[in-house]
């Protein structure tokens, strides 16, 4: 999670927060569904990291125990595999 802070004049300060209230949103509300709002617009995207991406798809329920098979953390470490001897 990142922070943004932001200057501004009293005036500016005053209409972000008219407009919040007209929306029913706080002002960091407000703010971020501005910037969001015209960043679609413009047709403008980031591409997010693999961690969120993953993380999202668990919360969502798309990615599972069952149908994901990951090689990271402990359960990469404590794979277990059989030796060949050769005897």
């Amino acid at each position: 999670m990142k922070s943004l802070f932001i200057r501004c004049s009293e005036e500016t300060y005053e209409l972000a927060h008219s407009l919040a209230k007209k929306e029913s949103r706080s002002l960091n509300k407000q703010i971020i569904h501005m910037i969001h709002s015209l960043a679609d617009e413009k047709g403008l995207s980031v591409e997010e990291d693999t961690a969120e991406q993953e993380g999202k798809a668990i919360f969502s329920g798309t990615i599972n125990s069952d149908n994901y098979d990951t090689k990271l953390g402990l359960r990469g470490i404590a794979e277990t595999r059989k030796q060949d001897f050769s005897d």
